[in-house]
């Protein structure tokens, strides 16, 4: 199936930049225009100068600063080709819980169309995303942030090998929270090891969890790339389904330009669908979750509480060929019979238009429309990871921005130079 392979990474060498807190980052897509200016003032070598560039060349800028880092050891490459084991150590950023260790493989993905099976995606892409991200790597060659994919261990081999296998090298002990965890990295080179590993590896499908818009960039740019051998991989982090430190927060959605007549005729629509819609207080949502199928729906001053009277009868009112595992999704739910027949907004638009923004904080969400920025918010509850393996084993798609995994992986800790000699 998927084939994993060893690669040379390029690190910050602490030597000549300092603490790596202060050039390390959040990843591109979760960072607000403040926030990356915060990140630039922070250090020159702050990733975000790479993965976020400013200036009136920005992809340029970045190329130019990636070559020059390399030349002057900012960035050093690893002597040996390995797999680094990367472990997260964090809280549920929404009830304080403190979570298992998540680990993750850092290590190299061949790529793939997904119509062969072996790299499956979970949910569809913003045309804009993709065009930027290839924009940056055509100009710089090189990963800059790591993907994240997830595959099966039910018998726990992968991480029984890893907690006994003692060729691995420590090279980051741990940098305190930041993103939301803390992290720690070792590497493997040894080549028995690695044989062992891509071997525990080398039958499992892999379904992409973030970085939707980077793979399919990638396959982009390989198809343009003709003499980079380096560009058929990709720079991935594995974690295992069965892993106890996987976490999936949603991603709520807010809705603006859309004629205010269907605002208000929403409710009626929902309930006629097969919905119970309860008015609530705006006060009443906080600290609550949605129903699994479900949402919250905010639309100015007014609160409910949507949830279906029977899922199968709703599930059905979605409309295609689609699966049941897709159809009775909350997020699809809401996608095809509040955004698309009752406001109006194509499924199909949903990648460009304008009238739907995303946020993963439901309090900004709710004060958004409150101070009048959007007409309406939707809030959802927390997919689980059975529903993205279920969608995903059908071929099929969840919408834009159904999964948020938490904590993100952090940006700068390991990157590839695709124009580098192996």
């Amino acid at each position: 199936m998927a084939e994993i392979k060893p690669f040379r990474g390029v690190r910050f060498n602490t030597n000549i930049i300092g603490s790596l807190a202060d050039v390390v980052a959040p990843p591109y897509d979760v960072l607000s225009a403040a926030q990356v200016a915060e990140h630039h003032a922070r250090h020159p070598n702050n990733i975000t100068h790479l993965t976020r560039p400013a200036g009136e060349a920005p992809y340029a800028g970045a190329a130019r600063l990636w070559q020059s880092w390399l030349a002057s050891d900012v960035l050093a490459t690893d002597p040996e080709p390995s797999i680094y084991v990367y472990q997260q150590s964090f809280s549920d950023p929404e009830t304080g819980a403190i979570i298992p260790k998540r680990t993750g493989l850092i290590c190299l993905l061949k790529l793939e169309d997904y119509s062969s099976g072996k790299v499956i995606p979970h949910e569809n892409t913003i045309t804009a995303h993709r065009a930027d991200r290839l924009k940056l790597l055509r100009a710089t060659n090189a990963n800059l942030e790591s993907i994240y994919g997830l595959y099966s261990d039910p018998g726990r081999d992968i991480a029984t090998f890893l907690d006994q296998c003692k060729d691995r090298i420590n090279v980051l002990e741990s940098l305190d929270p930041i993103a939301g965890s803390t992290h720690r990295l070792a590497s493997i080179s040894d080549k028995q090891s690695i044989s062992t590993l891509t071997a525990l590896l080398c039958d499992k499908p892999i379904f992409i969890a973030d970085g939707h818009h980077r793979y399919e960039t990638s396959l982009a740019y390989r198809a343009e790339a003709g003499n980079i051998p380096a560009a058929d991989y990709i720079v991935i982090t594995l974690t295992a389904f069965e892993d106890d430190g996987l976490l999936v927060l949603p991603t709520h959605r807010l809705v603006k330009n859309v004629a205010p007549e269907l605002l208000e005729e929403l409710p009626a629509l929902l309930s006629n669908l097969g919905f119970d819609v309860a008015a609530v207080a705006t006060a009443w949502l906080h600290g609550r979750s949605p129903h699994n199928h479900g949402f919250f729906m905010v639309i100015g001053s007014r609160a409910y509480d949507v949830r279906p009277r029977d899922i199968q009868q709703v599930a059905g009112c979605v409309p295609g060929e689609k699966s049941q595992a897709l159809k009775s999704l909350n997020v699809t739910i809401l996608s095809a019979l509040a955004l698309e027949m009752g406001l109006k907004i194509p499924i199909e638009s949903l990648a460009t238009t304008d009238k739907v923004t995303y946020t993963r904080d439901a309090a900004e969400a709710l004060a958004k429309v409150q101070n009048g920025e959007s007409q309406a918010a939707f809030l959802l509850s927390r997919p689980t990871i059975q529903q993205v393996q279920d969608v995903a084993a059908q071929g099929e798609k969840m919408p834009q921005k159904s999964t948020f995994f938490f904590p993100k992986l952090l940006s700068g800790l390991v990157m590839r130079d695709l124009l580098q000699v192996a």
